[in-house]
């Protein structure tokens, strides 16, 4: 018998999907907002990739919410891409 307020039937195992796509938020300290976009570094190449929010986190990439997107900036010298996504 399931406990009290314990979820029951063909969508009771779903809690974990769900938990696993719950939105991203930004990786900046402080902010709570959700992410839209994941930025990556190479540093040897001094070069910083910006492109449309990841699929899956990734612990080598930063998650970032549209102002954050908008402000970033890199070190003198550097490259920075923008990946855009196709809008049809």
């Amino acid at each position: 018998m399931p406990r009290s307020g314990a979820a029951s039937g063909p969508m009771s195992g779903t809690g974990a999907k769900v938990d696993a796509m719950r939105e991203r938020v930004c990786s900046k300290v402080g902010c709570a907002r959700e992410a839209v976009s994941t930025l990556t570094y190479d540093y040897a190449d001094q070069m910083a990739a910006l492109g449309p929010l990841g699929a899956v986190g990734d612990p080598h990439a930063h998650d970032l919410c549209a102002i954050h997107t908008d402000r970033m900036s890199v070190p003198r010298g550097w490259v920075v891409v923008r990946h855009e996504t196709l809008r049809v």
